[in-house]
């Protein structure tokens, strides 16, 4: 199948001469993800599916060949999924990027340039039943620091009149609290990103080389002693990070991109990186609130292919353990994205389970 027999159609999804009334998707990989970037081809595996001509016990699975540039990358918990099967009744997440292209591309409703629909159009300018979350924008702000309370009012109140001036019949999420919400994010994610900045900023000057075999064992060396110097759980996001950015094989690694090394590392490098990994965050914690709550499904839309690259990675995630208002999340990474050191991934293992220090 190719892309020219399947997507929306008249409020309508079709599959070729099949209306699809609901489906579920399996989330792509991170190998699927670059093979899209390399072959323009994504493979699909739908189940679930609820249609009046296909039965609801059927696996559709096929492959599609994109004829046009990714304007946009759809993540869900546990990968990601290509924007045209974004799913009905959708709490979409939106980042800085997203919302700017909002903006730019629309005007009334209406695309701004004449040019053909893509896919990142076919999720704005149909009625797909979506809700657009804009905590992602407000949260990070437009000044590379975390934003005060009045600074979240500002940014709540140009979003909305901007994408209501693009986009009047897209409807935004809203919250009982009202502006609280938004609030009570930046006040849970502070003290966190505080620390993962102090962490970045001390290592990441120290990682912006390519390593060899013997360079590495020293820079792990770095990474656990500043994860344990700034006190960060040995468990977090940050130090997966981290370690990703040594031990993943390749030049511009997804976790490079992320992380946006230099040699003059700045407290904005920081705040940028800290950022995507609390996107990351808001996602799965949004997923899993509403997976046990409601009937949304959340997907989280982004332009930023670093960030896409990084999530991606974590396959078949799965919640692990709560404990006192926390979630542990289990998710496995390819084995092929490492380089050869196998025993420093020993290591990492044998420090989070504190076997050594």
């Amino acid at each position: 199948m190719n892309n020219e027999i399947l997507g929306y159609y008249d409020g309508k999804f079709m599959l070729g001469n099949h209306e699809l009334k609901s489906f579920d998707i399996v989330p792509n990989s991170f190998l699927d993800m670059q093979q899209m970037e390399e072959m323009n081809k994504v493979k699909i595996q739908l189940f679930n599916i609820e249609s009046n001509t296909i039965s609801n016990d059927s696996n559709v699975s096929f492959e599609i060949e994109h004829f046009i540039k990714n304007e946009a990358f759809l993540l869900v918990f546990g990968g990601w999924i290509p924007c045209t099967f974004i799913k009905k009744n959708t709490i979409l997440l939106a980042d800085r990027n997203v919302i700017s292209e909002i903006i730019r591309r629309y005007k009334n409703g209406i695309k701004k340039a004449d040019e053909p629909r893509d896919s990142f159009d076919n999720i704005f300018l149909n009625n797909n039943n979506i809700k657009l979350d804009i905590s992602p924008f407000v949260v990070e702000g437009n000044e590379q620091r975390i934003p005060t309370y009045s600074m979240i009012d500002k940014e709540i109140d140009n979003a909305i009149k901007d994408i209501k001036s693009a986009l009047p019949n897209l409807e935004i999420a809203t919250y009982p609290n009202g502006n609280t919400y938004y609030y009570q994010i930046k006040d849970k994610l502070k003290p966190i990103i505080e620390k993962r900045i102090n962490f970045l900023q001390n290592i990441a000057p120290k990682l912006n080389k390519q390593f060899s075999k013997k360079t590495r064992e020293k820079a792990i060396e770095i990474i656990l002693k500043s994860a344990e110097e700034t006190e960060l759980e040995k468990n977090d996001i940050v130090i997966i990070l981290a370690m990703l950015r040594v031990l993943m094989k390749g030049n511009k690694t997804a976790a490079q991109l992320v992380l946006k090394d230099s040699q003059t590392y700045s407290e904005t490098n920081a705040y940028n990186a800290t950022f995507d990994l609390s996107t990351i965050e808001m996602l799965i914690n949004l997923h899993i609130f509403h997976e046990n709550n409601t009937d949304y499904n959340i997907a989280l839309i982004t332009k930023d292919k670093g960030l896409s690259l990084f999530s991606s990675l974590f396959n078949n995630m799965r919640v692990s353990k709560r404990n006192l208002g926390k979630i542990q999340i289990d998710a496995k990474i390819l084995y092929s994205v490492f380089s050869d050191n196998e025993e420093l991934l020993e290591t990492y293992q044998k420090w989070l389970k504190n076997e050594t220090t």
